[in-house]
């Protein structure tokens, strides 16, 4: 069961990665904020990263729903063997 919320802990940490990364090339789409130029709208690729913040939102809540899961199961086995 450890090995169920490590590798879903895991997968949550890299789907909050993606989203960061996909959330920083939305931002970058933007007007300059400062003395910072950022990049033109038409060079950054919004719908891909539309697809990015889809994607790790639907991987964070699966490998939540692993870790519920193998909590689930973890707390059963500790009823039975109590």
């Amino acid at each position: 069961m450890i090995d169920a919320l490590q590798t879903a802990t895991a997968g949550m940490s890299r789907a909050s990665d993606r989203l960061g990364k996909a959330a920083q090339t939305i931002a970058a789409s933007g007007a300059p904020a400062g003395d910072t130029a950022l990049a033109p709208a038409a060079q950054v690729d919004l719908s891909g990263a539309a697809v990015d913040l889809i994607g790790a939102k639907s991987a964070f809540a699966l490998n939540a729903a692993v870790a519920r899961t193998a909590d689930r199961m973890t707390g059963q086995l500790l009823d039975i063997s109590a």
